[in-house]
């Protein structure tokens, strides 16, 4: 071991133009945050580094079998290595202050944990059912390729075999390239991928390639929080909506139903506000589906309006056109499975009973033709011989004419409230093809909306937390 005149800010090679092999791999232990209205994706991690140091070999027989020696990392060489897409927090590693293994044969650890706050750029398109890929991009901050050959650890052993020493004859992309085996799972993420880049890139500041390792971190919304507590109560909303056209219009609630629906909508609405995040790119899913109910319940209480105005129509003011009497006293309610329900009406006898045989028969012959109070009376005229009295035939006469007026009324209010009941089956009519309608559309237009998130089809399994 050789520490004279030993300096830590030079690079430690034997020759100047030999580049530094530097190894790396990331440790993921727990997600800390995914800010989606800043962008913003917080991971506690470790960064695990190795590299050679020929300033620190020596022969362990010489110095009591010591193989391992502990060194602050202040007092010896490391790379600087920073995260590119920092958003805050710690972004070098130089500043960790924890120590570095040092073994007998050159070899240099540095495995030191750091909170990385990266940039994330977040798509809400599918938004409570999305998938996010956040990147971290790590690589030296001064040093070129030429000084420091950037690798992943997963290549040390390919490199090492085939005698690779030029930086870019490495293999590009690692699949598996971030160690889960400390993870910490996350109550709200799955992770579906951890994969790696090794890029080279020259700009055009500089003539020397600068290489760097980009990380991939492929992440999963679980559902189970947003379906309890987003998607259920939008649906048990929008489904409210059908329930406001089983509703009778004799109840006097089908309005007030439907504007307490609406509010409920609109307060729900400025709730989810305070969720999405705030983009003029896209219009999340939940949003779509919110949108999608509020014009489904503000078309309803328009459908409500026109059924209440059916319901309470009079024979004074409203004639029913034919083809309305056809299409929904008729057509529809076939198509529809309903049946008019049959009232009975009977005529009640309201002429009293005198007494004599005569007088019954006279009686039940009033009943059968009192409509026609002319033919009655020539009728009891040709059968005036048959009575006792003339005072009887006047009083049959004044009775008659008061039967005759009673009974025009009641054909009158009769046909006043069948008229009405007609216009109010044409309502009941109307609130069921209504029902069938917006039950269709929400069940479609739910299923339409939904079903677009790719991540409902997806049948990928969250990586486990053990290296495969």
């Amino acid at each position: 071991m050789n520490r004279t005149n030993y300096r830590s800010s030079v690079r430690p090679v034997t020759n100047y133009s030999q580049p530094v092999l530097l190894y790396m791999n990331l440790s993921l232990t727990q997600i800390l945050d995914v800010d989606e209205k800043n962008q913003i994706v917080t991971l506690n991690m470790w960064v695990s580094q190795q590299w050679h140091d020929p300033n620190f070999v020596w022969n362990p027989a010489h110095y009591g079998n010591i193989t391992e020696l502990h060194i602050p990392s202040e007092d010896i060489w490391t790379p600087d290595l920073v995260l590119y897409n920092n958003a805050g927090g710690d972004w070098d590693l130089g500043s960790s202050a924890n120590k570095v293994n040092v073994l007998s044969d050159g070899t240099i650890l540095w495995r030191p944990p750091i909170i990385f706050k990266s940039q994330c750029e977040i798509n809400v398109e599918f938004f409570p059912f999305d998938t996010q890929n956040c990147t971290l991009k790590l690589g030296t901050w001064t040093h070129n390729g030429y000084l420091i050959d950037l690798r992943h650890v997963a290549q040390k052993e390919e490199a090492d075999r085939n005698g690779w020493r030029n930086f870019d004859n490495c293999k590009a992309y690692i699949d598996y390239a971030i160690d889960l085996s400390q993870f910490v799972d996350n109550v709200e993420w799955d992770i579906l991928e951890v994969a790696a880049k090794r890029n080279i890139e020259k700009y055009k500041c500089c003539p020397e390639p600068y290489l760097d390792l980009t990380f991939s971190l492929n992440i999963r919304r679980k559902t189970l929080f947003y379906g309890v507590n987003l998607i259920c109560p939008c649906l048990a909303i929008s489904f409210l909506t059908i329930l406001v056209f089983y509703l009778p219009g004799e109840s006097g609630e089908k309005m007030s139903l439907s504007i307490n629906i609406l509010l409920s909508l609109t307060v729900f609405f400025l709730l989810i506000f305070d969720i999405c995040p705030p983009t003029s790119l896209v219009v999340p899913l939940i949003l779509k589906y919110l949108l999608f109910t509020m014009i489904l319940v503000t078309l309803s209480v328009m459908a409500t309006v026109i059924v209440l105005n059916v319901h309470w129509r009079s024979p004074d003011t409203y004639v029913m056109a034919p083809w309305v009497r056809q299409v929904f006293m008729r057509t529809l309610p076939k198509l529809l499975l309903m049946k008019k329900p049959e009232t009975e009406r009977r005529k009640e006898e309201v002429i009293p009973n005198i007494g004599g045989t005569d007088t019954e028969a006279l009686c039940a012959f009033l009943a059968d033709e009192f409509d026609d109070g002319e033919v009655m009376r020539e009728r009891l005229r040709s059968r005036r011989t048959a009575m006792t009295s003339s005072g009887i035939i006047n009083e049959i006469e004044l009775a008659l004419e008061g039967v005759r007026n009673i009974a025009t009324h009641m054909k009158k209010e009769d046909e006043r409230n069948t008229i009405r009941d007609d216009w109010k089956y044409v309502a009941v009519v109307l609130d069921r093809l209504f029902m069938w309608l917006f039950s269709c559309a929400a069940i479609i237009g739910a299923l339409g909306i939904f079903m677009q998130a790719p991540s409902l089809r997806d049948t990928k399994e969250s990586l486990s937390t053990s290296t495969p």
